[in-house]
């Protein structure tokens, strides 16, 4: 193995290549360590896809400086973060950027310099920091790489102190989380970045990634690459997105196929889906012949469709005046207030529309929308200022993130459920103050009570109780009420726990194959026992049968 002291902005984009796809080998593997039965935008999946946004600005990447490379790859995946776990991940990137101004190259202690500065902005970045995270694995690497930067020199052996700090720290975590040592399993934030670091130390020590040696994963992951290289020849073809719902019912099929499908004409192929929603990424010269093989398994909620030539041909222009789904032919009057809502479901999203939401964001469990998006939305609502409600916890960071990319002009009530975000909405009033509206909004989500009801998606122990898969879960806000087979029982249970002597209306919003009896008996018996008037409203959300608010 050859010594390397020194690493230039090739060497760095071939390093995170490397990093990437280890991670994107071992995606299943970190999904499968989330601790929460209730599917959500999993871990792998999230720092896979924020980590592949950062890795997409990296083409044509050779005889270009390392601090172009670094900020490059720092801002694509600032804007691709998605969950908490990719917000969490660009902050950790983001020393990379600061620490190489005006380099063309580093040694071992300048990456360590580094990785100790992304582990501060990373902490800065979270409200209420918690040990026993990816957090603390990304800080035990760096002091490790500060300690063993004048001992190693060569980056190869450099980075195994690192990445072995980095596991040892992963191993703790149990220790330092009731949650995690109670499932049996290591934090999964974690050990996704262990991965990524592996990917790293493969890459040192002479062992490059290949589509060959991906294409050997376990076909088992939730996640799966695949890839016949796009031939460039000067064109980057087309990032293409597509969500589709699933009509046959059989989502595991569906990914398989095109999987198989789309891997023959495009490359960075990312297939992930639940039960009723697949959704696609892929890098092709074809994107309408990829929306044609997806239209076969049922219609598209949402399309993306970006063309890298262009963006790599003007890439700050594109990646500053990207506004999604928005038509850009004729001027818009501007509004001095307006407000962003994240929402899952064609009913939630009218009833955020009826409220007076500007822009309802597609997204939510299992659909985390990236930092990008969220930007996307806030420049389409057209307005000076902008009120943003993620309306679930995993999406608060990215909005936040948003908020940081465009200034004090967004301002982020921080909903973590879909009754909250409703209870902000009918506190706001657009002739009131922006402050005043904030403090009214953050104000109103405090006195909600919310209840769900949905079914388990793994195994799990979670909160002292056996959990098997496909067991219906109730959740009084975040404590675990129920657990067993009949959804009837589910809610009955949420709503007793949420009972209170001043309550007198339960909202009921269901999901999208909720049947109509079960509705109507449910409403009886509900309406029997509790004295409480009950309302009922189309959700359409694909995940939570019944999501719950109580007044």
């Amino acid at each position: 193995m050859t010594s390397q002291q020194h690493l230039t902005g090739t060497g760095f984009a071939e390093l995170i290549r490397s990093g990437h796809a280890r991670l994107q080998q071992m995606v299943g593997v970190v999904n499968a360590l989330n601790v929460f039965p209730v599917p959500d935008g999993d871990t792998g999946t999230n720092m896979e896809m924020s980590l592949a946004s950062g890795v997409a600005q990296l083409e044509n990447s050779s005889d270009k400086k390392l601090c172009d490379i670094t900020q490059a790859f720092a801002s694509g995946l600032l804007m691709g973060a998605r969950g908490n776990s990719g917000v969490i991940l660009s902050q950790l990137f983001r020393g990379f950027a600061k620490v190489t101004q005006n380099l063309t190259e580093m040694d071992v202690l300048v990456f360590a310099k580094a990785l100790h500065e992304g582990v501060q902005i990373a902490y800065r970045a979270v409200a209420k920091p918690v040990e026993g995270t990816i957090l603390t694995v990304a800080r035990e690497a760096a002091a490790a790489g500060l300690r063993e930067a004048k001992k190693h020199p060569d980056f190869a052996e450099w980075m195994h102190h690192v990445h072995a700090a980095a596991a040892r720290a992963l191993a703790h975590t149990p220790e330092q989380l009731p949650v995690l040592k109670q499932a049996g399993v290591v934090d999964s934030g974690g050990q996704g970045l262990v991965f990524i670091f592996e990917g790293f130390y493969q890459w040192l020590k002479g062992e490059p990634y290949s589509i060959e040696r991906m294409e050997t994963v376990d076909s088992a992951l939730k996640l799966d690459f695949a890839g016949a290289h796009i031939d460039h020849h000067g064109e980057f073809g087309y990032c293409t997105e597509a969500l589709i719902r699933i009509e046959s019912g059989n989502s595991e099929d569906a990914q398989a196929s095109l999987q198989s499908t789309l891997s023959q004409y495009g490359d960075s192929l990312l297939v992930v889906g639940t039960d009723e929603l697949v959704k696609v990424h892929v890098h092709t010269l074809h994107p309408g012949r990829v929306l044609e093989d997806a239209l076969a398994f049922g219609p598209l909620v949402k399309i993306k469709i970006d063309n890298m030539t262009e963006q790599h041909a003007h890439l700050p222009e594109a990646r500053s005046e990207h506004v999604e789904d928005v038509a850009q032919s004729a001027p818009v009057r501007r509004k001095p207030l307006a407000t962003v809502a994240v929402a899952a479901g064609d009913g939630l999203s009218e009833i955020f529309s009826s409220l007076g939401v500007d822009v309802v964001l597609a997204g939510g469990q299992t659909l985390n929308p990236s930092t990008e998006e969220i930007v996307s939305a806030i420049r389409s609502a057209h307005s000076d200022h902008v009120i943003v409600l993620p309306n679930n916890k995993n999406i608060v960071l990215a909005a936040q993130q948003a908020k940081e990319v465009l200034g004090s002009t967004v301002h982020v009530v921080p909903t973590t459920t879909v009754p909250e975000g409703i209870a902000a909405m009918m506190a706001f009033h657009g002739d009131a103050s922006v402050d005043q509206n904030v403090a009214r909004m953050t104000e109103a989500i405090e006195l909600v009570h919310s209840g769900l009801v949905v079914r388990a998606v793994r195994d799990s122990v979670f909160q002292d109780r056996q959990i098997r898969a496909n067991q219906y879960l109730g959740f009084d806000r975040q404590q675990l009420v129920y657990v067993g087979d009949s959804r009837d029982e589910a809610v009955m249970d949420v709503v007793r726990e949420m009972g209170s002597a001043d309550a007198e209306l339960l909202t009921v919003f269901y999901g999208h194959d909720v049947p109509e009896d079960e509705l109507h008996r449910l409403v009886t018996q509900i309406e029997r026992q509790f004295d409480l008037e009950v309302e009922l409203k189309y959700g359409g959300q694909p995940v939570y049968d019944y999501i719950l608010s109580l007044e």
